[in-house]
Order: structure tokens, then C-alpha cells, then sequence
């Protein structure tokens, strides 16, 4: 009884796949196209990505190494470096937006950053470049990661375009 069920449901299944399909032949590559463009762990990478990981967001060295940053952010959006930022149990943050499905804890562990402040730079390759223990000065991260970004505030010039809009935002 069992076994003859399992056939019908499993026949019915098909076949209303096959109905569906005849209706709408473009819904399943529709539906495939949508999964592959909807779904975020495919492309997340820690390439070329600069973590700033703490104890709380509130943590002496994580204010610190965010004020140091700041200014060049928009050197980092032009080279295409990610900053992912990780404090305590709160969901990290890729570039300033959250990202939910990321659990922290296992995000740490993978960067042997379990305990504490640590600034990692991960390379193009996926190899870690540097990693810190303490906050550095922006021009030694760009040193450290062999980034080709002029520290701030010896372009020679006026301020950053970018800097300016980030600022009137």
C-alpha cells in the first residue's frame, strides 16, 4: 500500500511538473536565474578584503582603527577593497551594510581572531597579508597590503570628490 502511494504521489509530482512546463517553458530558467542571483554565500569572498574585528563595536582599539580609516575609504571603494567589520556576536558589516546569513563566530574562527582586536588584510590571492593586534595608522595598512593608494592627505591636492559626498550624506 505504501509503495503503490509513493508511485502515484511521485507520478502526480511529475506530472504536474510537466503541465507546468508546457503552460510557461520558460519558468524554470526563470526560477534558476533568480536563485543564482538571489542567493549571497556564492558571492561572498574574503579576497581583497581588510577585517576589523573586536569585542564590541564600543572597543577602545575598533574606535580607534575606524577613526584611523575613515579617511581612506575612498581610496579602498576605488581599489575595490571590501571592509568587513566584526564586533562581539553582532552580524558583521560588508562596506557599512549588514550581512545576515554571515555568523560571526565561525567568520573568526576561520581567521584565527577568536579573542580580542585584530586587523587582517586577505589578499587578491585568498592569502592573509598582515594581521594585527593593535590599531594601525592607515598609510602602514596600504604599506602591509602592497596596496598602490596614496595615504591621505598626500595627494598633493584638494579633498577626494568622493569624500565630499560621503561627507554631505
Amino acid at each position: 500500500m505504501g509503495l503503490t502511494f509513493f508511485i502515484i504521489a511521485t507520478c502526480l509530482i511529475f506530472g504536474f511538473i510537466a503541465a507546468v512546463a508546457s503552460f510557461r517553458p520558460k519558468l524554470i530558467p526563470d526560477i534558476g536565474a533568480n536563485l543564482r542571483r538571489a542567493d549571497p554565500v556564492k558571492n561572498f569572498s574574503p579576497r581583497s578584503t581588510l577585517f576589523i574585528i573586536g569585542p564590541t563595536a564600543n572597543h577602545q582599539a575598533c574606535r580607534m582603527q575606524r577613526r584611523l580609516l575613515k579617511p581612506a575609504i575612498p581610496a579602498l571603494i576605488r581599489e575595490d577593497v571590501t571592509v568587513i567589520e566584526v564586533y562581539g556576536e553582532d552580524r558583521p558589516r560588508k562596506n557599512g551594510e549588514p550581512i545576515d546569513w554571515l555568523d560571526p563566530s565561525l567568520l573568526r574562527h576561520a581567521l584565527d581572531a577568536e579573542q580580542g582586536f585584530f586587523v587582517v588584510y586577505v589578499d587578491d590571492a585568498g592569502k592573509t597579508r598582515f594581521r594585527s593586534e593593535a590599531p594601525m595608522v592607515t598609510a602602514d595598512i596600504l604599506r602591509s597590503a602592497s596596496l598602490d593608494i596614496s595615504p591621505p592627505g598626500k595627494n598633493g591636492g584638494g579633498k577626494s570628490s568622493i569624500l565630499k559626498k560621503l561627507r554631505a550624506a
